[in-house]
């Protein structure tokens, strides 16, 4: 089995975990509570989402979020339903230290390789999986993702928000005086609620993959 293959398989498992997490662990009060922390539930108690990619993020916060006295959904789905074997022991293990952050796109080729890499500090450069990113992407692209570390490669969660590098500055500076603002003790669950908004602001189009 080629890398490419267990990229897709390894994604077909984590599409399969995301959708049973969301049905037997997100209740409807929690998409609301979700909604609220991101800032666009509204007064009629509706919540009002602008794209495809803002659905996709609401369903990675309510999934990720520590958001349950520091606790998450996909933390209380292991909890109940330990995993079976190797490749999902692995998978959710690194679901649940998986992180959201801000990366500069260094590299990206039509085989699905993208390299990443942390515009702030001195770190090695990320290679991630992602083909429908892959086929899209510029040298000139921040991402905001959720990397997922797994033994072979890394994939991102499915979230993605995507901004011009001319606004690095500005984006890392606005989003440090968000920060500041929240009431949350989860500095990951800070991070998430200022790049959503970020993007509803300065945010470019991507293209969402389809998993095949």
């Amino acid at each position: 089995m080629d890398l490419e293959e267990k990229y897709r398989n390894y994604r077909k498992r984590q599409v399969g975990l995301h959708m049973a997490i969301l049905k037997g662990f997100v209740s409807a009060d929690d998409y609301l509570k979700s909604a609220a922390l991101l800032g666009i539930l509204n007064s009629n108690n509706q919540v009002v989402i602008e794209s495809k990619s803002e659905k996709d993020a609401l369903y990675d916060f309510s999934i990720y979020g520590n958001i349950r006295a520091g606790s998450s959904a996909l933390s209380e789905y292991i909890e109940k339903y330990p995993p079976e074997n190797s490749e999902d022991e692995e998978l959710l293990s690194a679901m649940k230290r998986s992180d959201v952050q801000l990366y500069e796109v260094e590299d990206s080729k039509e085989d699905g390789f993208i390299k990443l890499r942390d515009p702030l500090h001195k770190t090695e450069s990320i290679k991630i999986i992602d083909i429908g990113l892959s086929e899209n992407l510029n040298p000139n692209i921040l991402l905001f993702t959720r990397l997922i570390h797994l033994k072979e490669f890394s994939m991102t969660s499915g979230l993605t928000f995507a901004f011009s590098k001319n606004h690095l500055e500005y984006l890392v500076q606005k989003s440090r005086k968000m920060t500041k603002k929240f009431q949350s003790v989860d500095d990951s669950v800070d991070r998430f609620i200022a790049y959503f908004n970020l993007n509803r602001s300065n945010g470019l189009p991507v293209l969402l993959e389809t998993v095949k």
